[in-house]
Order: structure tokens, then sequence, then C-alpha cells
């Protein structure tokens, strides 16, 4: 048996075709004439609350054979059912999207940078106005009587 749900719709179906009873009353057809007992694989109905549905069928050795349902689930007129391999889908074919945007803009930026001089990996040169910096040897001391006065500019010799 199979049971399917679409918005407020719930459909039961029977392994094979059978009578139709819900709470243990058979479900008809109501005709001009008279009530017919209804006999088909699948039985389709609005869900209201919590029922029990079962389908009667003669199985292969001739004997009668009951098959039950029972749903408690929740049902509205705006929801839809989300289907895993779309989601799946989705997901992959955003994933592949990104690649190949992101080769594609790789691919444009290497092409750009190429065409241009080619970058050296050394440092500049330096200009004239300054030496480069000498031995420790060659410094002065600081004079205390031209030093200023602030907290962070007095040095601390530790050590």
């Amino acid at each position: 048996g199979e049971i399917s749900v679409w918005k407020t719709k719930v459909t039961l179906t029977c392994p094979e075709i059978g009578k139709w009873y819900k709470d243990d009353t058979v479900i008809t057809e109501k005709t001009d004439d008279a009530d017919l007992e209804i006999e088909e694989k699948s039985h389709t109905f609005t869900y209201e609350g919590k029922t029990t549905f079962h389908c009667e069928y003669t199985s292969e050795d001739d004997k009668p054979t009951k098959y039950y349902f029972r749903f408690e689930g929740k049902v509205c007129e705006d929801c839809y059912e989300v289907d895993a391999r779309l989601i799946g889908l989705v997901i992959i074919v955003d994933i592949v999207g990104t690649a190949l945007l992101m080769i594609l803009i790789c691919s444009c930026t290497q092409n750009k940078s190429s065409a241009g001089p080619a970058h050296s990996s050394k440092a500049p040169a330096r200009s004239g106005g300054r030496p480069t910096p000498a031995s420790s040897s060659e410094y002065e001391q600081l004079n205390r009587q031209t030093r200023s006065q602030d907290t962070y500019s007095v040095v601390n010799r530790t050590g």
C-alpha cells in the first residue's frame, strides 16, 4: 500500500483492487438509483482528521485480505511537497555554475595582466636622499638637555 498527499487531498493505494472501508463502514458511491460499493485500487479523500481506512481484496490464494491505513499528518491548502532530488540538483547546478564563473574570471584577468609589461620581482631602487644604515658604533648618544620630558619620550635602559 501507499499513501500520497497533495495539499488537502490524501490518496490511499491498495495492493489489489478491492472494497474500501472508513472506520469499518463500507464506502459507497451515491447514484440516482442506489448506493454502489466502490471497488478500486486507490481511494482519494479530503483530509479532515485522524481516521482509519482499509481495503479488502481477495489475494492470490482466494482468501479475503484486509490492508489497513492510518494517516496522521498535517495538510494545508497552500503547502507544497519538496522533492529531495530537485533540491540536490539545484545545489549541484549552483556549485558547477559558480566554478565556471570563477574559471572565466581567472582566465580574463590573466589575459589582461599578460598583455602589459612584465613585472619584476626585485624591490624598487632607493632614492639617493638617505644613506644605508650604518653600524651601531656610528650612532651618538642623545643629548639629555635637548630631549623632551614627555611621558613617552624618556628612554629607560633595562639590562
